[in-house]
């Protein structure tokens, strides 16, 4: 079975009952965290999110590192495609939480509560929603 996420420079995707996994995404330079699959049909993307401040974008039918966002200064730890628009959402140990375009990879917007580190971040499909776990509390 697989190292937990954290001790991995890889990312393994596996298919549930597998011994082994389908294939293993290479490119980051310390632990993965946090991994999401994109939901549309149109691009096969998954997103990961590590401890080197980034988060990269794979095409995972060609088995290849798409983009690499960078601009967190500290672990990401968790990151997301909103399901309903073009954004991606990453959250870091730094405090942020940082909104991407999907289509241009764009940083386009920061937030930070002052709430310390960001540790999960849920989406509610068909609407504006986020759930964001935080070291100091929670935000709806």
């Amino acid at each position: 079975y697989p190292p937990p996420l954290s001790l991995s420079l890889s990312l393994q995707v596996w298919q549930l009952g597998s011994t082994q996994p389908n294939f293993t995404l290479i490119g980051h330079d310390k632990g993965v965290n946090c991994v999401d699959y994109y939901r549309g049909a149109d691009k096969p993307y998954l997103i990961s999110g590590a401890d080197d401040f980034t988060a990269k974008i794979w095409d995972y039918q060609n088995k290849s590192c798409v983009q690499t966002l960078s601009g967190h200064g500290a672990n990401i730890t968790s990151a997301c495609f909103h399901s309903d628009m073009p954004i991606i959402i990453t959250g870091s140990e730094d405090g942020t939480i940082r909104l991407w375009h999907v289509n241009t990879y764009r940083m386009e917007f920061t937030l930070n509560y002052g709430l310390e580190r960001v540790w999960c971040i849920s989406q509610l499909p068909g609407s504006n929603s986020l759930g964001i776990g935080y070291d100091e509390g929670a935000i709806m």
